[in-house]
């Protein structure tokens, strides 16, 4: 039976694979003897370690360094060095006692072992032997408006490059102080090379500068935002029509447009592309000032949002021609004044005997004219709560046909007499008792 083991045994030395793996094993394992027996030391690099900065006073910081990669060369016996890690050597400065103020410093770095693998030695120093840090007490969240410097370089005929529309109007930055505090301007630069069509819309990254004009790097400092959308609107440009705007015409008066004269009639304007926009008005023209005399008036232009005045024309002149219109003066009586609203505790009665006023309208109609003609009524509205005294309060006309169409020149006002009105049911019961 044991002849038959043998055999079998030794017939495993005839498979090439049992032949390898045996072969293999055999050499670690006299490659582990012969590690561990010898007195030879081997040298190994230990790469990728971090450098630990030790605190600064004063409330100081590094503000580079930390990211900083070393390494260092080893000895000693080649099964130790080469299970040395990153995890067990830390490297640190050797001294930053003498960092005392904010700059840049240069500090050597030294090595030292950690954790439980000691049984070896450092080679070489630290490499790199030295770094550079930054150093600067911290300042946080200043807050500094963006300017908008997007350049266009061109746009297509009959477009307008509209002004530019950031997506953030400030930016929040923080880092070492004297950086900070030096920033005097943010900027959001931008240039388009290709003629512009359409609005576009673009990445503008954030550039910094000082009070000279000098760019400052973002080195040492950090912002709640690197860039901005910016979006330059690309309008059409077209000629638009100036209509006035007139309120207060009166009741009647067809006023041919063919007698307003704006100047200039046409204005220039970049308006949003498919607008459909083709006219402007003018602010408001209180036609009751109008007069003989007083018929041209300067008024600003309603610029419809979203559009640019190309010229910046602002104001147009609206003359009215009233050569076919003429002005008279009546006295109207207590006859012609109505109150109209007054309170329910109170009589009001015009004060005033008479009352001349201007009265303007078309020749035909002004010139037959008479105060038996005209109604002046008197609102109590606002004073319907007084019941005793006097109080002054504005007149406005109204005209019987044929003679609407016609106004008054200007503004007029009567004294209305107020008494309390007396309690009907309160004088019979007194009378009773």
């Amino acid at each position: 039976m044991r002849k038959i083991k043998n055999r079998i045994s030794f017939k495993l030395f005839y498979n090439d694979k049992f032949v390898m793996f045996f072969s293999v094993l055999v050499a670690f394992i006299s490659w582990i003897y012969v590690a561990s027996t010898t007195q030879e030391s081997s040298i190994f690099t230990v790469t990728d370690i971090p450098i630990n900065l030790p605190e600064l006073t004063n409330d100081m910081r590094y503000f580079n360094g930390n990211d900083i990669k070393a390494e260092v060369k080893i000895s000693g016996n080649a099964l130790v060095v080469t299970n040395v890690t990153k995890d067990d050597i830390y490297i640190t400065a050797a001294d930053v006692s003498f960092i005392t103020s904010p700059g840049e410093y240069t500090i050597d770095l030294v090595s030292r072992k950690i954790g439980v693998k000691t049984d070896y030695s450092f080679e070489s120093s630290v490499s790199p032997s030295s770094i550079k840090v930054f150093v600067d007490r911290y300042e946080e969240g200043k807050v500094l408006p963006i300017t908008d410097k997007i350049s266009v370089s061109s746009v297509a005929p009959s477009c307008y490059a509209s002004q530019t529309v950031l997506s953030r109007q400030s930016v929040k930055i923080s880092g070492a102080e004297s950086v900070v505090n030096s920033i005097a301007e943010v900027d959001a630069a931008y240039t388009f090379q290709s003629t512009l069509s359409e609005t576009t819309v673009v990445k503008a990254p954030l550039k910094f500068y000082d009070a000279a004009g000098k760019e400052v790097s973002s080195r040492y400092i950090t912002t709640d935002i690197k860039e901005v959308d910016a979006t330059v609107p690309i309008l059409d440009v077209s000629h638009v029509r100036i209509e006035p705007k007139i309120v207060n015409i009166p009741e009647g008066l067809n006023f041919d447009t063919s007698l307003i004269e704006v100047v200039p009639s046409v204005v220039e304007l970049a308006v949003p592309k498919n607008s459909n926009i083709t006219s402007i008005s003018t602010s408001p023209i209180d036609f009751s000032q109008v007069t003989l005399e007083n018929n041209t008036f300067n008024v600003m232009l309603e610029i419809p949002a979203g559009c640019r005045d190309i010229n910046s024309v602002e104001k147009a002149e609206v003359s009215f021609d009233m050569s076919q219109m003429a002005e008279k003066e009546l006295t109207l009586s207590a006859s012609n004044f109505v109150i109209r609203n007054q309170g329910t505790d109170q009589n009001a009665a015009v004060a005033n005997q008479s009352l001349t006023v201007r009265i303007i309208g078309p020749k035909q109609r002004v010139n037959i004219l008479t105060a038996a003609s005209v109604t002046a009524l008197i609102d109590m509205s606002d004073k319907s709560t007084i019941t005793e005294g006097y109080v002054e309060r504005p007149v406005s006309l109204t005209f019987k046909e044929p003679f609407t169409g016609c106004w008054l020149e200007g503004s007029y006002t009567v004294n209305v007499r107020l008494t309390p009105k007396k309690n009907t049911a309160a004088q019979s019961s007194a009378a009773s008792s």
